[in-house]
Parts: structure tokens; sequence; C-alpha cells
């Protein structure tokens, strides 16, 4: 039986190789998932490698709740600096500045750009393993009119040594004389796309806006000093708020944080990895079932030469078992060229990645070949059992590949159990509260996928008369190629369905995405026109945000108003609810003036009086949530370890994302406690005066000097930010596209199989007289009929499925149901023209077929 099944894979090449590509594009996708993600840990572990040689211990500021991945911990005091260099054991220790946000400008004014990377200013040490930063070229700069640029910003942007430039720092667009050229680790440059400017340290406290602070400091104990002991010393110099940890400490938080990110993108690129899969498993389940079919009288003759149900089933298995492997294996090698792809089209949205190695690691195989080899043996589950199940006598009677797929009670109690639990755990997914997302997602996932196996359980009982009517006006318009067309499609409802169902999982999961895309589009534009009244908004590109002297300089230049909007992590208190404590998004904003560009819509108290110093407007939602109301008492804790008290001023009716949340305090309140973080992530604007050309000139010379700032009217902003929202979603479905690949597999294979099995009756449709053109038409609109069955069920199941997650999103995010309606139509259309590339090639292998041959075909 081993034999067998071997041979019988040699026999059928073709017909099997079809059927491993949908299982090879799926373990591609997972080996390209590990293979990017390990690439990135193997870079970054690196990266926190670098930053630590040479060093034992980090002094810094104690974040009393959170960690590095929400907020920067608290600056130092730089009179520590002699008190811990005055330690027994500590060979040497150096004060330490990193800030996002600070950016050369080139002499025309062109500013570096990065994919993800920051662009930081920093400090020069005399001890460079302190720092990891070495001089290339040049020299150090001393001094505050002078500063140094990493090697590849120098040679990228055509920089020159002893040239004057302006650089954007914390505290405002500055010239500094470039005197030298650096890079961060030696002798290779472990900067990883960073753009730096060094000052000297004196230099870097007043710039970066860190006067009598360090952001840390690093410290290297005695080689022959006990690194417990030199701990506990640096410890008992420390003051309240500041901590020490080791080298290993912080090269693990480091780690830590970069998996805060690369764990969800991993997992984001194997979800997408395991749709393609599952829907395969629908493909490779089709596929042995038109097989097994067209094999009756040869496993019926197996049977009568004593072979046994369990050896029918199990070469059945070996068959799958060995496609699966190939297809893993085949898969590995193209993960590897997958993940270099995943880079480059990440690349061309916007999101590149760091240049690394491509580890393929033993999880990564065993991945491959876990779920290469566990799809297809379990998509061949069913029709094994059925082969078992073949007597000897059945090869007397008409081989057929398809019983005519008519309804059974089974079907039916089946399908809808399926599709009743289906609907339990999307429901649960969506409406229930849940303790984390991944439980949440989990359930929502399981949901779909049981949901679209009812489909495909139930699909049968329609679809036979389904596709004979959408496909009712070829007769008229091709005559007989069209009656053919419909009669094949029509007459093998379960083929049909079997067929048509990976089809429908990929175009449902891309109406979702339509669906909830267009109602954020919506929801957003209504949003920003009814709750953001300035004339003009200031965003950035970077994670820093925009300096605050952007604002000063905007109302020196005459803006009537200048709002800086932004957000810090923070932590709520109130005598109202003892023992609660709530971890929030604080908006920071300037409380005197957000109402000129702003409509909160203020439903109890008033903006007009309140003390900057003390007050805090609250959500509506918020203010019942906790039992505030007006004048009632509320500590905040900041990440720099200050609790504020503060009084409600006045209740707003309801959040604006990404403008201002829950809670809002006012900026200098924020800037006295806080302190370190000078960077605004919004700024809204508005103007006086009846020429807005003007007054458009004036505001694009002062935002011209931030290079990270961009400057746009309300349309203009909500255009951007919906061409981002557009982007975003197209990256989804260019990933869900894969589906849709493996789908158009499935099609030309059932097409290719259909046309092996109708060899005697196109010949004797061609010796009847019809021509090699219109029997080519005939099998190419039989499957634009089913790719268009397929994709009217998945429209309307990816319908409901956006409808249904739109409602369940919180108001404040999307408010409303939108259908993008045109993008439907095209949705169906693209389905029609991918069912006539997908029956190109089987088209042309009829078309090919010798007629004699052909009748003489059993």
């Amino acid at each position: 039986m081993l034999r067998l099944a071997l041979k019988s894979l040699l026999a059928h090449k073709l017909r099997f190789a079809f059927t491993a590509l949908a299982i090879v594009l799926g373990v591609t996708f997972v080996v390209s998932a590990f293979v990017t993600a390990d690439s990135l840990r193997s870079t970054f572990d690196d990266l926190a490698a670098d930053i630590n040689t040479g060093t034992d211990f980090t002094v810094r500021g104690a974040l009393p709740f959170g960690d590095i991945t929400q907020a920067t911990p608290p600056p130092v005091d730089d009179s520590l600096l002699d008190d811990i260099r005055a330690l027994d054991g500590v060979r040497a220790a150096e004060g330490a500045f990193f800030v996002d946000g600070v950016i050369p400008t080139d002499g025309s004014g062109e500013s570096p750009t990065t994919f993800g990377g920051p662009r930081a200013g920093s400090n020069w040490t005399a001890d460079p393993t302190l720092s990891q930063y070495f001089l290339i070229d040049g020299e150090w700069p001393t001094g505050l009119s002078e500063f140094a640029v990493d090697v590849v910003t120098f040679a990228d942007y055509d920089f020159e040594l002893g040239r004057d430039y302006q650089v954007v720092t914390p505290t405002g667009p500055r010239t500094f004389t470039l005197t030298g050229t650096m890079q961060f680790g030696f002798p290779e440059n472990a900067g990883i796309g960073a753009v730096f400017s060094v000052f000297d340290t004196p230099t870097a406290q007043q710039v970066l806006g860190f006067e009598g602070k360090f952001n840390e400091i690093a410290v290297r104990a005695d080689p022959a000093a006990d690194i417990s002991t030199v701990r506990d010393r640096i410890t008992g110099v420390l003051p309240a708020g500041t901590e020490v940890i080791t080298a290993e400490e912080a090269e693990a938080e480091f780690g830590d944080a970069f998996e805060s990110f690369i764990g969800p993108f991993q997992t984001i690129l194997l979800v997408f990895a395991f749709i393609v899969l599952f829907v395969s498993a629908f493909i490779i389940s089709n596929t042995f079932n038109i097989v097994l079919g067209q094999r009756v009288r040869e496993l019926s003759l197996l049977r009568a030469l004593g072979a046994t149900p369990s050896q029918v089933r199990r070469s059945v298995l070996i068959e799958s078992l060995v496609i699966g492997a190939t297809a893993a294996a085949v898969g590995i090698g193209l993960g590897m060229l997958g993940a270099l792809a995943l880079e480059w089209l990440l690349s061309a949205f916007g999101a590149s990645l760091p240049d690394g190695p491509l580890p393929l690691r033993p999880r990564t195989v065993a991945w491959a070949f876990g779920v290469g080899v566990g799809f297809t043996v379990a998509a061949s589950l069913v029709p094994a059992a059925k082969a078992a199940r073949i007597s000897p006598v059945a090869g007397l009677g008409e081989q057929s590949g398809d019983d005519g797929g008519h309804g059974s009670l089974w079907r039916v109690i089946v399908g809808a159990a399926l599709a009743a639990l289906g609907l339990i755990l999307i429901g649960r997914g969506l409406f229930a509260d849940f303790d984390s997302t991944t439980a949440q997602l989990l359930s929502l996932g399981i949901g779909a996928a049981v949901m679209f196996v009812a489909v495909a359980v139930l699909s049968p009982l329609v679809a036979g008369p389904t596709v004979a009517a959408l496909a009712r006006p070829l007769p008229w318009i091709l005559r007989t190629p069209g009656r053919l067309a419909r009669d094949n499609a029509a007459r093998s409802p379960r083929r049909t369905a079997a067929t048509a169902v990976a089809l429908t999982i990929g175009l449902a999961l891309v109406a979702m995405v339509l669906v909830v895309g267009q109602s954020l589009k919506d929801t957003f534009g209504e949003s920003l026109s009814d709750a953001v009244q300035a004339d003009y908004v200031i965003s950035t590109d970077t994670f820093s945000g925009v300096p605050e002297t952007l604002a000063a300089d905007l109302r020196s230049a005459g803006a009537a108003a200048a709002v800086p909007l932004d957000e810090y992590p923070a932590q709520i208190l109130s005598p109202v609810a003892p023992g609660r404590l709530d971890d929030v998004e604080l908006t920071v904003t300037d409380l005197s003036a957000i109402d000129e560009v702003a409509n909160l819509g203020v439903i109890d108290g008033a903006l007009e009086g309140l003390d900057p110093m003390s007050a805090l407007l609250v959500a509506g939602d918020a203010a019942d949530d906790w039992g505030l109301k007006v004048g009632g008492e509320v500590s905040v804790s900041l990440t720099s370890g200050e609790t504020l008290a503060v009084t409600v001023g006045a209740v707003f009716a309801k959040t604006r994302p990404p403008f201002w949340d829950e809670w809002i305090i006012d900026e200098s309140l924020h800037r006295q406690t806080a302190g370190g973080d000078r960077f605004d992530q919004w700024v809204a604007v508005n103007v006086d005066g009846d020429d807005p050309a003007a007054s458009r000139a004036v505001l694009d010379e002062v935002v011209g000097a931030y290079p990270q700032a961009t400057l746009e009217d309300r349309q203009e902003f909500q255009a951007s930010l919906e061409a981002n929202l557009d982007t975003a979603l197209a990256l989804v479905n260019v990933f869900l596209l894969f589906a849709l690949v493996v789908a158009l597999v499935g099609i030309v294979n059932t097409l290719t199989l259909s046309v092996f099995e109708r060899t005697h009756e196109i010949g004797l449709l061609r010796a009847v007289g019809m021509t090699r053109r219109q029997l080519r038409r005939a099998i190419r609109w039989e499957a634009a009929a089913i790719s268009l069955y397929g994709a009217l069920v998945g429209v309307v199941l990816g319908l409901g499925f956006g409808v249904a997650l739109a409602l369940a999103i919180p108001d404040e995010v999307i408010d409303r149901v939108s259908v993008p309606s045109g993008q439907i139509i095209l949705l169906l259309a693209a389905a029609v023209g991918f069912g006539l590339l997908a029956a190109v090639f089987p088209s042309y292998r009829a078309g090919r077929m010798n007629v004699l041959d052909a009748i003489a075909a059993d």
C-alpha cells in the first residue's frame, strides 16, 4: 500500500503539485513570519548587548508604574555623578542622554528621515566604552556651538565638516558647527537606521532641556571589586525615586521592550499565515474527494484483491503525508525568500525594517513541518474515510466524481449546529468581557473558522440552483458554450460549493475589512469636523512629537491661537472611589485656549476662569464611572513620581481620539511636575485676518524650521489621516491576497481535474462540431459562475462580520456603520475576473486534447 501511494503520486504529478502549492504558500507565510521576527530579535539583541558593553550598572529615575515601553524613566540630578565616582569599587561613571526628536538639516534644508529609527540627540564622553560612541573623523564637539553626526547621515546627506547647520532640538532650532563624525559601536556601526546628533555634556544638558540633570548615569565597576557590593554602595547614595540596575537587567529590559513590538508583529503575520492554511485545507479536501471519486474502480479492485478498509485509508493518508512534507520542505526554502519579500513589502508601505541576519531556527522548521503535514493530513481525513468505505463491487458501476450533492438531513443538522456555535463564539468575542485581548481574539477567530466550516457544510444545499440562476444569462450571450458553462457549474453542487468555499473565505475577510475601514473613516471624518474647530492642525511623523517651542513661535508670528495637545500615561485615584486605581492616558493641553480650537461639548461646569495649576477636565462617561462631579477631588500620579492634587473643573461630552482622551490637565501643570519631555504631539492653530494665503505663508515659514512638523488645514489633515488608514487597510488586503491566490489555485485544480474526468465527454463534443474556442469559453465561464457564487456568499458573510465588528467597537472609535457599496461591487467583478484567470490553464489543456483519444478514454 505504501508503494501504491507513492506510485499514485508519481503518476499524477501535476494534480498533486497544485494541491501542494496551496500548502506551500501557507508554510511560506509561517516561515517568513518566524524568520522576520527572529531577524529583528537578533538585531535588537545585538543592539542591547552593544549598548551595555563596558557598563556594569545604570543609575536612572524609577518609574512608579508602567515600564519603558510606556514612558521614559525620570531624569536624575547630575550631582549624583560625583557621589557615585567617589565610591570604592567604581572604576568610571558618566552621565548620558538619549533624546528622540533631535534633527539636523543639511545645507539645502533637507532633514534625514528614518523608518521607525530614532533621530536622537546625545552626548559623548571621555570614556567611549560607557557610551559606545566612537569618533571616526574630525573632532568631538566642545562648547555650545558645535556638534557631530553619525557617519551614515554625514555621507547620505552630503554634510561637510566645518560648516554651520541648523539642528532642531527640544528647546527649538539652533545653529551648530559640524566638527566630526561618529558611529555607534566599533568596528561595526550598530546604529540600525538611527540618526545621531552628538554634543558635549554641558551643551546636551542645555539644548536637550536637562539642565542640572542626566537621563541616566552609566557606571563601570573595578574588575577586582565584588559586583553585589558595588551595587549596594551605589544604592546607598541614591535618593528616593532613583534606582540602579545591572547591565544584564538593562539588556533583558531592552529585549522585553522590543519583544512587546516583535511579538504582536509575529502574531499578526501568523494569523494571516493560518488564514492561508485554513483556506488550503478546503482545497486539499476537495482535491482528494474528486481524485478518490475518479479512482473508485481502482480502489474497489484493491478491495477485491484483499486490501482492508484500514489499508485503503492509510494509503490515502500516506499520500497526504508525502504532499504535506514536500510542501513544508519547499515552503521552508521559499520562506527564506519570503522574509526578504516581506521586508520589501513593508518598506513599500513606509515601514522599513532594519537589516539583519535571516536565522532559520529549529523551532521554525518544526512549525513548518507541523502545520504543513498537520493541515494536509487533517484535510484528507474525511476523504480517506470515504475511500475506506468503498466496496469491492463499487467499480462495476459508473464512476463519478460527485454524487450530485443533494441535501440531506445530516447536512442540515450538522451545518446548523456549526453555524449556531460559530455565532455564539463570535458574539461572545464581540460583546463579552475578557481578561485579555488574546482570549477575545481567540474566541473571534475560532468562531469565524467554525462559521466558515458551517458554510462549507450547508453550501451544497443551495449551490446548484444559485449557480444556475447566476449563470442564466450565459446561454443568451454565449449560446452553446454558455449553456454548457451553466449546466456544468450547477450539476455538481458539492464540487461547486467545495471549490467556491476558498474564495468565499478570502472575500469574506476582505469585505469585513472594507466595512470596518469605511466605518472608521466616516466616524473619524464626522468626529474631526465636529470636534476640531481649528483652522490648521500641525502633526508630526515622529513618535516624539514637535518641540514645545513651535507653539510659542506660532503665537509670536501672529497666530490667534496655537494650542498644543499631547498624551501621557498616568494613574487616577479619588476619595469618591477608595481603593480604586486606574491606568489612564492623560491629555495635556492649554486649558485657557482649548475651547478656541476644539469643541469639547462641556455638559457641567465651565472652561472660563479655571486655575491651570489645579484644574482637571473629565469626560462624562469617566465622571459617571467614578462618581465624580464638578468640584470633586482627584489625585493624578505621573511617571515622574509626582502626584497632583487636582479638582474637577468641568465635565465634557465625550472623548475624541487621537486628540484628547477622558482626563485633561493644563500643560503648565504637567511641565512643572513631570519635567524631561518638551514635545507636543499636535498643535491646533487659529489665524486672524481676511487673507488666508498670507496667513498660510506666515505659518509655513514658522513650521518650515521644524522638519518633523506638517502644517495642514482641516480638509488636508483629514485627507492625510484617511490616507494613512487606507495604507494600513491596503497592507491588510495585500496579506489577504495570499488567501485569494490559494483560492485561485483551488479553482485551477478543480477545473483541471474536471477536465480530466470529462475527457470522454469533451471528445464527443469536439466530434459533433464544438470548436476549441467554444470549449475553452465554456470552461472559462463555468469558472466565472463558480467564482461569482463564492464571491456572493463571501460578501454576504463579510458584510455580516463587518457590521457586527463595527457595532462592537466602542463609539469613540466607530459610531456608525458604513458599507462601501462601490468597492463591494468591484470585489464581485474582481471575483469573476479571478475565475476567468483560473480557467486559463484548464481550458488550454482541454482545447489541446486529441479528439479520437478523448472519445476512446474510459
